[in-house]
């Protein structure tokens, strides 16, 4: 059996050689006699033959000819070629047609609209004169799209085609359909049973198109808000407990048309899970217990990621108050299917305790070193405090000299150290302003002032400024020092001369006022000040009552204390914290005045912010004086309510006490406002954002107020009250007020609504 294998296997191998002894002279060797390289005119003959890896006198092989036209395209200045073969009595002619690229002469543009040529033409990456390149045509496609997306024309279309000319000029144009913008006309969300479509909808930035979105973006395509919204919706579903959501990227639709899209968000809610045994380990400062009673993750609440990075965060600057700049606090979440729980682990190793080796100050071109130093909470080899930084930071915003305050912590020259980099982007302190306005009350109105809250960057505040209408003539220098000779104490100083023409009576005044306060705790100052004023009362009209036209010319010798809590988060403009002062106010002939007067004056102003931008204001005022002899209060010291300061929807100084008064012996009664000896003020409005690039913003108001004679009392019920909308502008000029007041309960003789034009800030 063996040898009958042996002898087949002998008679197949030597048929298989007898095969390939025929094959071998069955195929005939094909000798290249010649190789020509035609259409070339710009490429160098020798640069293409230097590709061919083969000469005339070999055998053609096909794979050397296909690595040929490979090597020939690597050039880059081919766009076709081809191989032709022409047979004669002893080989072939091999020839290489070439089709080069064109030299591109000109770029144009077809179809833009939106965007200005000259814009794209930087995004262009291919040259003029120079060769096709494909690969640079498509990058500048892609750069002219990133433009159109950019301007939310996310379907826009480019391509590219050549254009020659007779003269065999070649031009490049890119072909642009820009479609219209892209709306989202629905979202929609499948799989979600725990949170309706509208919740999900009001909490995702992409938003559908609505009657008032061509006033903003609102509704326009954005993929990049999509991006966001599905981290958006994940974090959603961590943060009531469905640790095991799943949010799958949103799927998109178009409209035939192209202007509408369909958004379409796939959701796997899974099961809600609650927090269960909540463990810390590692280097605990205290106890574990007291630890886990300052966690607001309790066991059996409903799980939380928001609650869980709190407490990650509280915990880290806990470590970081103590000194652990470095503390590494790690939380693990082990979830269990069964019960439904998941376990919170967290691993802290606190590191080093760390002192501060040097404080570095970036970004301060114009304020020097000392102005911000004195606001840090922490110095060079103080132990590291988180709490202190944030305060430090808080103290260098609120002084209103800068956009932004960075704080980095790098490491120092040990292992115990840190450097404190503190980077400050400064913004404009110095503005010269001047405007001219038209309102019904004071009709034209002209104001300039020269103002520098941060003089020559030692943080002394200086200003200058000039106030002309109809009814106020002000002019006023001043200067604050919140720093007086580098200690905690401040010093100002005022000069100012007024006109106001009351109804009935103008005062003049010259005067000026020199203070000096010391800050106490974080918040608190407390400020004595000395005041001298020249006051002059004149040009009373008839309706003046007698009693009012004596001792009109007098001069106001008068000491006050101030005592004041300031927390507000910028003192240039803050949008939260609180300012509040008390002034008690003495002034009679002991100080070598003529006016013998007791007043008191309570101000309080508070700044909350609301959101997106919403800014809520509250101001209020009470106001007593009292004669210290028998004289009446004069005209001139007198509460006055009403106007752009006061109640809005009244004219200027049209409430308080009045009395009726015959104008001539036949004429009939006019009022006149006298003014009281208290004064009650509540003011509250909402600032809107309408535009904040440009500093446009909107108001709605409510006021209340009111002055009261000797005889009366504060009453709530003799209140006035208005309200009213505006627009303010912090415009190159400075800040300007467009507000229109509406009264309550508006009485005989008063207007049905006071427009009112100011500049400057109402609070």
């Amino acid at each position: 059996m063996r040898r009958t294998l042996n002898i087949i296997g002998l008679l197949c191998f030597i048929c298989y050689s007898l095969i390939g002894i025929t094959t071998v002279h069955a195929t005939k060797l094909i000798t290249i006699n010649k190789i020509e390289i035609i259409g070339n005119e710009r490429v160098p003959l020798k640069s293409i033959q230097d590709k061919i890896p083969f000469k005339e006198g070999f055998y053609l092989v096909d794979k050397q000819v296909n690595d040929a036209i490979k090597d020939i395209y690597s050039l880059g200045q081919f766009q076709d070629i081809k191989v032709n073969t022409i047979s004669e009595k002893k080989g072939i002619v091999l020839q290489f047609i070439v089709d080069e690229k064109p030299v591109i002469s000109h770029i144009e543009f077809d179809g833009n609209k939106k965007i200005k040529e000259s814009d794209m033409r930087d995004e262009i990456t291919q040259r003029k004169y120079h060769v096709l390149n494909e690969k640079k045509v498509m990058t500048s496609i892609a750069n002219i799209k990133a433009l159109y997306d950019q301007k939310r024309f996310y379907l826009a279309d480019i391509d590219y085609y050549l254009e020659t000319a007779a003269n065999g000029d070649t031009t490049l144009v890119f072909e642009i359909d820009e479609n219209r913008r892209a709306f989202v006309q629905k979202i929609q969300f499948i799989g979600n049973h725990v949170f309706s479509d509208d919740e999900l909808r009001s909490i995702i930035r992409t938003k559908k198109r609505g009657p008032f979105s061509f006033m903003s973006k609102s509704g326009e395509y954005d993929e990049n808000k999509l991006e966001i919204d599905t981290a958006i919706l994940n974090y959603h579903y961590l943060n009531h407990g469905y640790l095991k959501a799943k949010i799958q990227p949103p799927k998109l639709s178009i409209s035939n048309d192209k202007r509408f899209l369909f958004v379409i968000f796939h959701i796997h809610e899974g099961n809600q899970y609650r927090f269960g045994n909540v463990t810390l380990t590692g280097d605990v400062l205290t106890t574990s217990q007291e630890l886990r009673e300052s966690l607001e993750s309790k066991t059996g609440d409903i799980y939380s990621h928001s609650v869980l990075g709190r407490d990650i965060m509280n915990l880290t600057v806990m470590y970081g108050n103590q000194g652990y700049a470095f503390a590494n606090i790690i939380p693990n979440t082990v979830p269990n299917d069964n019960k439904l729980t998941a376990d919170i682990h967290i691993s802290i190793s606190k590191g080093n305790q760390i002192t501060v080796e040097k404080i570095n100050i970036f970004g301060n071109d114009k304020t020097r070193d000392k102005v911000i130093r004195r606001e840090l909470a922490i110095v060079e080899s103080d132990r590291f405090s988180e709490a202190a930084l944030q305060k430090s930071k808080e103290n260098l915003m609120r002084l209103g000299y800068f956009e932004d305050v960075n704080i980095a912590t790098p490491r120092g020259s040990r292992d115990d150290t840190v450097n404190i980099d503190i980077t400050v982007t400064e913004k404009s302190t110095r503005n010269f302003n001047i405007g001219v306005g038209f309102s019904s009350i004071d009709q034209f109105m002209l104001n300039a002032s020269v103002s520098m809250q941060n003089s020559f960057g030692t943080g002394i505040s200086s200003s200058l400024s000039a106030e002309l209408s109809k009814r106020r003539q002000m002019f006023m220098l001043s200067f604050n020092d919140p720093y007086f000779l580098d200690t905690n104490f401040m010093a100002g100083l005022s000069v100012y001369r007024s006109l106001y023409h009351f109804d009935g009576f103008k005062r003049e005044s010259f005067g000026g006022s020199i203070t000096l306060g010391r800050r106490f705790l974080n918040y608190l100052s407390a400020s004595l000040s000395y005041n001298v004023e020249d006051v002059e009362a004149s040009s009373f009209s008839l309706i003046v009552p007698q009693i009012f036209k004596q001792n009109t010319d007098a001069l106001t010798s008068a000491l006050s204390l101030t005592l004041s809590w300031d927390n507000r988060n910028n003192r240039v403009s803050p949008t939260k914290g609180l300012l509040s002062s008390v002034t008690n106010e003495v002034s009679g002939t002991k100080l070598g005045g003529d006016n013998d007067y007791y007043r008191l004056n309570a101000k309080n102003m508070l700044y909350v912010p609301m959101g997106f931008g919403f800014v809520f204001r509250q101001f209020s005022k009470l106001g007593y004086i009292k004669s210290l002899n028998d004289s009446t209060i004069p005209l001139f010291e007198r509460y006055f309510s009403g106007g752009p300061y006061s109640l809005r929807g009244f004219n200027p100084n049209s409430i308080g006490p009045s009395v009726r008064i015959p104008n001539g012996p036949a004429g009939r009664d006019d009022k006149f406002v006298y003014g009281g000896d208290k004064l009650m003020l509540f003011i509250a409005e909402i600032e809107t954002p309408i535009y904040d690039k440009a500093g446009l913003r909107g108001v709605i108001f409510f006021d209340a107020g009111n002055a009261y004679a000797e005889n009366e009392n504060y009453s709530f019920k003799d209140l006035r009250m208005d309200y009213g909308f505006g627009i303010r502008w912090m415009s190159p000029m400075g800040a300007l007020r467009f507000e229109w007041g509406l009264p309550i309960n508006r009485r005989a003789g008063e207007d049905k609504m006071v427009f009112n034009f100011t500049i400057g800030n109402f609070f």
